[in-house]
């Protein structure tokens, strides 16, 4: 029987890199979601190339009324990806007030507005995994917003697991580590200009503080997302699984 999987931030990064997988390695239908419509169908395609089926809807995760029609026009849903988010720096002695609101609209409210919207689609057996970082694992510098977002969503993944067990829908999160997307690139930019180092002083630095010596590319990370979706995990629950190559330990 063929899945319906539903993927905020389906438009690139690790969201798109999930819907290919899946289309690839149990040709599922995919319900795409993101706010770039051009970026949403070249997913699309790539998912029908794989082996799958799409449907692409442009939607931003912070407009509640939106998802919500959305989710009146959709059949009955097998699985949840919240991959939608932004990133970037919110020091705390600069004027980074609305920015960090946005972050946390984004990268926080938005996957419970996903989470609140499409669950009415979703019956028993159904699996659901928000794409946290490690960044919810530990702080760093300049910050805040992104790590007490994702912080924030392991806590939101452990919550609604215990809340939605009994319904036989199981919910967890991953925690990726540095992985090679647009955002990833975006930040390696902006740390190296405060740092004054060059981007690639500092990408070299990074890796070295991974224990495996490198980033990750988006399909790596899809398939610890796909493991989570898999109706066999059924002892996985209200788990962060860690996606770093070592640096969080626990």
């Amino acid at each position: 029987m063929t899945r319906s999987i539903l993927i905020t931030g389906g438009s690139r990064g690790i969201g798109r890199a999930c819907a290919w997988h899946l289309a690839r390695t149990e040709g599922a239908h995919l319900v795409l979601l993101g706010r770039d419509a051009q970026a949403l169908a070249a997913t699309a395609e790539g998912v029908r190339q794989a082996g799958g089926t799409a449907e692409s809807h442009v939607a931003d995760v912070t407009d509640r009324a939106r998802l919500a029609g959305i989710a009146r026009t959709l059949g009955p849903l097998d699985g949840l990806v919240a991959a939608a988010g932004i990133s970037g720096m919110t020091p705390v002695d600069r004027d980074s007030d609305a920015f960090f609101d946005e972050i946390l609209a984004a990268d926080l409210t938005g996957p419970w507005n996903s989470v609140r919207a499409f669950l009415p689609r979703m019956g028993p057996g159904g699996r659901i995994v928000l794409v946290a970082s490690v960044l919810g694992r530990f702080g760093v510098p300049g910050y805040g917003a992104y790590c007490a977002a994702k912080h924030g969503l392991i806590g939101l993944a452990k919550a609604l697991a215990l809340e939605l067990i009994d319904r036989g829908i199981v919910v967890n999160a991953v925690a990726p580590g540095w992985v090679d997307t647009d955002m990833a690139q975006t930040g390696i930019h902006q740390i190296a200009a405060a740092t004054g180092q060059t981007e690639a002083q500092f990408r070299a630095q990074a890796e070295a503080a991974v224990p495996v010596k490198r980033f990750f590319q988006p399909e790596e990370i899809a398939h610890g997302v796909a493991w989570l979706l898999n109706p066999a995990n059924s002892m996985q629950v209200g788990q962060c699984l860690n996606l770093d190559g070592g640096v969080v330990q626990n």
